[in-house]
């Protein structure tokens, strides 16, 4: 009887052990956790509206792919201040969530995958041309969603900037 207490006792004490790490391990975790991000938490900010002509009436995602494809789009971005602050506050809405922060595919959802995001600092990506990077954003790659539905040129356009100013610091 003593023998069956004490094994019930220590195994109590066990599983309250290894419950107080697993909390205390989440709670202090470097990058933070899924349901602490904002986008659990809905109608705290206004939704995003998209701007008019974002959605083509004509066929503009085949034509726009078409056209890329021809490098008809320029090939590097013309990048103004004002454009590298758009593209990082677009980077935070679109792209921040996997590719983290500082690029690194460290973001507080893609720290979940496995294979873990493009790190967009690698040089692979600093080697890829800015309309390969607009395509990419545009239409996916891997598990990279496709974004053109969801953002404007001039997002896309905003975010290489962000992305290449972030580059040329490191």
């Amino acid at each position: 009887m003593k023998r069956m207490l004490f094994l019930g006792l220590f195994a109590s004490i066990a599983l309250i052990g290894i419950y107080t790490l697993i909390t205390f391990y989440d709670d202090h975790m470097e990058l933070g956790r899924m349901r602490e991000t904002p986008a659990v938490r809905p109608h705290e900010e206004p939704l995003l509206i998209m701007e008019k002509g974002t959605v083509p009436l004509d066929g503009g995602g085949i034509l726009l792919k078409e056209s890329l494809k021809k490098s008809s789009f320029p090939l590097s971005v013309q990048a103004s201040k004002s454009q590298i602050e758009f593209g990082k506050k677009e980077y935070d809405v679109f792209c921040k969530q996997c590719h983290g922060i500082n690029l690194d595919g460290l973001g507080t959802v893609g720290q979940s995958f496995h294979p873990l995001p493009t790190k967009l600092d690698s040089q692979e990506v600093i080697q890829m041309t800015d309309n390969d990077l607009f395509m990419t954003i545009s239409y996916g790659k891997k598990k990279s969603p496709a974004l053109a539905s969801s953002m404007s040129k001039e997002s896309r356009w905003a975010v290489i900037a962000y992305i290449r100013s972030k580059q040329n610091r490191q």
